[in-house]
């Protein structure tokens, strides 16, 4: 191998382990997206399971700040969630696009590499080739004689 074609296959290695590297991240992010769509569902079931004193029953003050106050962070829960789960779908995203590029990167040198190499093939071929016919030459020199 030439000295380009090892550098070039030591930037593949550092690729490879790159590309490895985000398909981890993204397998972490889709893991967080399930989690927050979980904590998000658990969020809108409680908040769905309130117990909200019925128009018209009588209440004093106290209970009534009580129970706005419980409907409050309720639903300051519900919209962490969502917010969390948003954040997390869009890290997941991000994850999937690095991935993408990560992956253009690594096949795009995969082909370098393999243009060299078969290059090189060639290269031998048609040494092999000329020493074939310098030897078929000499033969036939030889029988001339």
């Amino acid at each position: 191998m030439s000295a380009r074609t090892d550098r070039l296959a030591t930037v593949l290695r550092v690729r490879t382990i790159q590309e490895e590297q985000r398909r981890g991240d993204l397998a972490r992010a889709a893991a967080a997206q399930g989690r927050a769509a979980e904590a998000a569902a658990e969020a809108a079931a409680r908040y769905g399971a309130r117990d909200v004193c019925g128009v018209g029953v009588p209440l004093d003050t106290a209970t009534f700040l009580a129970t706005r106050q419980a409907e409050t962070r309720r639903a300051d829960g519900v919209s962490a969630a969502a917010g969390e789960h948003a954040l997390a779908e869009g890290e997941t995203e991000r994850s999937r696009a690095l991935l993408a590029e990560a992956r253009t990167r690594t096949s795009g040198l995969e082909r370098v590499l393999e243009r060299a190499a078969e290059e090189r093939r060639l290269e031998l071929l048609a040494a092999d080739q000329a020493v074939a016919e310098e030897s078929g030459r000499a033969r036939k020199g030889e029988g001339e004689r």
